[in-house]
């Protein structure tokens, strides 16, 4: 290739436009990228940047005790622990960033193996990475790490349908070590459909290529899972006794967020319901359109001109060239809508097996991307191959009448503003504590705006559809277009905080962490302000403010980094042990007497709350944080007990409610007692006291605790940590069978005389 045609190329429409939108796009993100601002926003902050801070101390560790009383670390998935990641979690928003980059690169790669043109390639790579299903994905880690590769892994699929020999083998490895990324990335629901999407992918291959096809995608597929054998053993040992595998989830629980087609109106009013990033003034309450929960994802926008351009090559003669994308996407969207189908409930609690997995939105992920393809088609065989030109002919002035509409929604919304609040005010409950007129302003201001945009863009659309693209400056247009529309929302998709706040811990952590024993962290959090009123010290009005209460108060998890260990803190995905569920269920429902004797019991020795009526008998107030958020007072037990003891008194219960009932009588007294249950248990019941008794911890690991104790009777070792069938220990260097003790902790019984014990809790 000569300079002159290499210089050409280089000023091609794409690769031009591509540069103009990374810029666009990390300008305004240039603290991530330095890492001078963090993302920190739902699981994110809460679970998984303190799980990646904690990984310097517990390593490879199977458990980790700042959760729960121990709860699974490297087998758990949704902490991504088993993926390349930045060594300093500073860098957390550029691995994000990077990750978002990786797969638009893969769409793209991808895309322009089923199209011709580079530009309709890279219309579905910015249609992807940019939709608002992507950017609202990086809320949680392991969701963008999985939604990264799954691109790549098609890519490589479709590769396989024109490769022979070397090349062949090639597209087999390239899969194994996507389809290896996209599984370490730790959505297993996403991973799921990103597998499942590839395979279909591979066997609706033409049948001449079929078999070599298949033979790359599933030899790849096999040798990923060759590769992840050991941490997948691990992860299904992790959660063998998980709440999600044992109890799995109701049908409530699963169908909480679907997909309702209200959404739709999120593409050409981005945040249309809310903005994620605030809390009253423009914050969510599009309530009626996520029935009644919280949104999974924030936006659902899939832009204007992606989902016309889609639109268009559905209506079109053409679109038997696309047909898996259609039949994808409507699958997919059916899926997405199964909480209000007849009947599915019915199904659902007749399927075990998918109890497992929740938010039937998740399934939009498909969707998202088979508009992305759909679009490319279309710009490809429609607007620059020039194909179909009396359709295109018709479909100008359809979008040219949809223009004239959205731009007189523009005026009417801008002269008669009443006629918009009205129409919001339709979702509005008035027994909601805001002010509407506070939290619809910023959604109003925004729609004569974007009704305009809206307006422009299909204009635009139409002009191309009826001459074409095939000069470079309409393909230009058309580029900077769809990336134009797709950049506004994501900045209030990925909140940031500044990075100095994870630097040292603020004041009530650090007095937490020097008080003996676990803490319970029962806080007042104020993410519902619309519904129930703002509460608390909110003075920017924004998730900078939440962020900060939760980093100033100790909200779990994000105190672990800095020593915390909790106690019955909240499961957040379904990883935690199922005794410890019920255990946690069991505490929230008593008053704050009886909690600390369950308290007192596990080893906790302070308490974080802000619901702790005045002068509670028990506890010791130390010090308040009232500057962010609600006011957390940190106390101290004033009668704490120490979490490994030898119990005499030996009860043994044959169900929970009994379990809960004998611990609760007036006369057990846990500091020498216990209640156990298991397999051994009833060989343990006595009824003894033994002044003598005493225990120590040795030493100490994640995994392994070494313990000593002595006394002039058998007795119980109480472990304030998680049972589970995984435990094992030793007395004496002989095999030991662990109980069950207090509902969910672990019991070792022990001789009279003085013992070493080990307790191994994740053999």
């Amino acid at each position: 290739m000569s300079p002159l045609a290499g210089l050409q190329r280089f000023l091609a429409p794409a690769p031009v436009a591509a540069a103009l939108l990374l810029a666009a796009a990390l300008l305004p993100n240039v603290g991530l990228l330095t890492g001078r601002d963090a993302p920190f926003y739902r699981d994110l902050g809460t679970t998984q940047r303190p799980a990646r801070a904690l990984w310097p101390t517990l390593g490879p560790s199977a458990v980790n005790p700042h959760a729960s009383f121990g709860q699974p670390y490297s087998g758990n998935p949704n902490l991504v622990l088993s993926y390349p990641f930045p060594k300093a979690p500073r860098f957390l928003g550029l691995h994000l960033l990077l990750h978002l980059l990786v797969g638009a690169a893969g769409a793209f790669v991808f895309l322009r193996r089923l199209v011709r043109a580079d530009e309709a390639a890279l219309v579905g790579a910015i249609a992807f990475g940019l939709s608002g299903y992507v950017l609202s994905s990086t809320a949680f880690l392991n969701a963008t790490t999985t939604v990264a590769w799954m691109p790549w892994l098609l890519a490589f699929v479709a590769t396989a349908r024109s490769a022979t020999g070397r090349s062949l083998v090639r597209c087999g490895v390239g899969t194994a070590v996507a389809a290896a990324l996209l599984v370490l990335g730790g959505e297993p629901a996403l991973a799921g459909l990103a597998l499942l999407l590839a395979a279909l992918f591979a066997l609706a291959t033409p049948r001449e290529a079929r078999l070599r096809t298949l033979a790359a995608t599933f030899g790849g597929l096999a040798l990923a899972a060759l590769l992840l054998s050991p941490w997948l053993l691990e992860v299904v040992r992790a959660t063998s006794f998980s709440s999600r595998r044992v109890r799995g989830f109701s049908f409530a629980e699963f169908a909480a967020v679907g997909f309702h087609p209200l959404r739709f109106l999120e593409t050409p009013f981005p945040l249309l319901f809310g903005d994620p990033s605030r809390l009253v003034a423009g914050g969510f309450w599009g309530f009626a359109a996520t029935q009644g929960n919280p949104p999974y994802l924030a936006s659902l926008g899939f832009g204007v001109l992606p989902l016309a351009l889609a639109l268009l090559f559905v209506v079109s003669a053409r679109r038997n060239e696309g047909r898996f994308w259609i039949g994808a996407a409507g699958l997919s969207f059916l899926a997405a809508l199964v909480p209000w189908m007849p009947g599915a409930k019915s199904v659902y609690d007749a399927l075990p097996f998918v109890h497992v997995v929740r938010y039937p939105v998740k399934t939009m992920l498909v969707f998202t991307f088979a508009v992305a393809a759909l679009a490319a088609f279309s710009v490809d065989r429609l607007l620059i191959l020039g194909a179909l030109p009396r359709f295109r002919a018709r479909a100008g002035i359809a979008l040219g009448a949809l223009a004239t509409l959205f731009g007189a929604l523009a005026l009417v919304f801008r002269l008669v503003p009443d006629s918009a609040r009205r129409l919001l005010m339709r979702g509005w409950d008035p027994a909601w504590a805001s002010d509407p007129s506070a939290v619809l302003e910023p959604v109003l201001r925004r729609l004569p705006v974007q009704a305009a945009l809206a307006a422009a863009a299909l204009l635009l659309l139409a002009i191309l559809v009826r001459r074409s693209a095939e000069e470079p400056r309409a393909r230009l247009f058309l580029l900077v277009a769809v990336g134009a529309e797709l950049l506004l929302p994501v900045r209030s998709l990925l909140p940031r905080v500044p990075s100095e706040w994870f630097d040292r811990p603020f004041p009530l952590v650090s007095r937490a962490a020097a008080i003996p024993g676990r803490v319970f962290e029962r806080v007042s959090k104020d993410l519902d302000p619309v519904r129930r009123g703002l509460f608390g010290v909110a003075p920017h009005d924004d998730l900078t403010d939440v962020a900060r209460a939760q980093l100033r108060q100790g909200w779990a998890l994000t105190g672990a980094p800095w020593g915390l260990r909790y106690a019955f803190d909240p499961d957040p995905d379904g990883s935690y042990s199922y005794l410890d569920r019920i255990a946690r269920d069991v505490l929230l429902g008593r008053d704050w007497p009886a909690k600390l004797k369950w308290l007192r019991s596990a080893g906790v020795g302070s308490v974080l709350a802000s619901d702790v009526p005045p002068d509670t008998p028990g506890l010791v107030p130390l010090f308040v944080d009232g500057e962010t958020g609600i006011p957390a007072t940190l106390f101290r037990l004033a009668a704490p007990l120490p979490p490994v003891r030898r119990c005499p008194r030996v009860l043994v219960s044959d169900s929970i409610t009994r379990t809960v009932a004998l611990f609760e009588s007036p006369d057990f007294d846990p500091a020498a007692s216990v209640v156990v249950a298991g397999r051994n248990a009833a060989a343990l019941a006595a009824e003894r006291t033994d002044p003598s008794a005493v225990a120590r911890v040795v030493a100490e690991t994640p995994d392994t605790l070494v313990l000593e104790t002595s006394g002039t009777t058998p007795a119980v070792l109480h472990v304030d940590r998680t049972y589970t069938p995984r435990v094992r220990a030793t007395v004496n260097q002989r095999p030991a069978a662990p109980v069950v003790a207090n509902l969910h902790l672990i019991g070792i019984p022990v001789p009279e005389g003085t013992s070493q014990v080990v307790v191994e809790l994740a053999k």
